[in-house]
């Protein structure tokens, strides 16, 4: 079946590629969005100009639209392409799933999130058992600090996710926006990437990492 996937570098949107590439779904583009508004709740915002280096890494031919949340402009960028299924790594939210799932079955496309309604931290660890290198990108929760911007998730980190989410109630996959995350390999990439150079942004509330030099390693196997 041929399909877009909407990809923003982050771990959901790549992990939904990879499980949609092992059910045969052909990609023929990846979809990113760079929302207009820095507090969207459609799409992921950090470093989403890095997601071409992920593209390369993959192999597959990306496009990148800058638009608002409303259905209707992300109706107007669906439209241009002939596939047959859009994929998309919507976990828990309703309102991402609704839009995209309205969008799609205005153009009679397949809407396929093949993570939608899975237990969370189960996820991360499917992902951490595939060999996913995961990094922190932005945190924005009580309970997360400095320490954790730039760190590529293990088995350790998710007990400490985990331990957080006890004490502070907060989502174990950051579904509410608690942190936000980059992709540096996954299975599906046929390079690594890796970072030379970045900086940590900390206002003593919330923080970001600024991926300032990034290069892609073949990868060995």
């Amino acid at each position: 079946m041929r399909a877009i996937a909407l990809f923003s570098g982050g771990k959901d949107s790549t992990y939904a590629l990879y499980i949609a590439m092992q059910q045969g779904f052909d990609i023929e583009k990846l979809v990113t969005i760079s929302p207009r508004r820095e507090d969207s709740y459609m799409y992921h915002v950090p470093a989403i100009e890095r997601t071409k280096y992920q593209a390369e890494a993959l192999g597959i031919r990306q496009d990148i639209y800058r638009i608002g949340d409303s259905p209707e402009e992300l109706k107007e960028v669906l439209k241009n392409y002939q596939v047959d299924a859009v994929v998309s790594g919507a976990i828990a939210s309703n309102y991402q799933k609704t839009r995209i799932e309205e969008v799609c079955e205005d153009l009679g496309l397949l809407s396929y999130m093949p993570l939608w309604g899975k237990n969370q931290r189960m996820l991360l660890e499917d992902m951490l058992l595939a060999d996913f290198k995961i990094m922190i990108v932005a945190i924005a929760a009580y309970g997360l600090d400095e320490r954790y911007l730039g760190k590529v998730m293990d088995h350790k980190l998710l007990l400490e996710l985990q331990e957080l989410q006890e004490k502070y109630s907060i989502n174990v996959a950051g579904e509410g926006g608690e942190y936000e995350t980059y992709v540096l390999y996954a299975p599906i990439f046929r390079k690594e990437i890796v970072v030379e150079l970045m900086e940590r942004q900390w206002d003593g509330v919330r923080g970001n990492v600024i991926l300032k030099k990034l290069r892609l390693k073949d990868v060995v196997t």
